[in-house]
């Protein structure tokens, strides 16, 4: 089954999407856990490269102002 190498397969459903099954590889959202961590290793730098504003309103938006997630991330 590679539904369950999805990083947002979880409890035997997809937590990414709202879908009665799950299409697997051929499926958009489809990735690793490996490659959603790169991804937002890739995206945690970019946020990281910004202005303190910019990069606060970011954090504050989507990650709940968890400023410390960028804490690990060099860049």
């Amino acid at each position: 089954m590679m539904e369950k190498e999805c990083f947002a397969y979880k409890n035997g459903r997809c937590k990414a999407l709202k879908v009665q099954k799950c299409e697997g590889t051929s499926c958009g959202f489809f990735k690793t856990k490996a490659q959603m961590l790169e991804d937002q290793e890739r995206v945690f730098k970019r946020i990281k490269s910004l202005d303190a504003p910019s990069r606060i309103n970011i954090m504050e938006l989507y990650y709940k102002g968890k400023m410390s997630l960028l804490d690990e991330v060099e860049g």
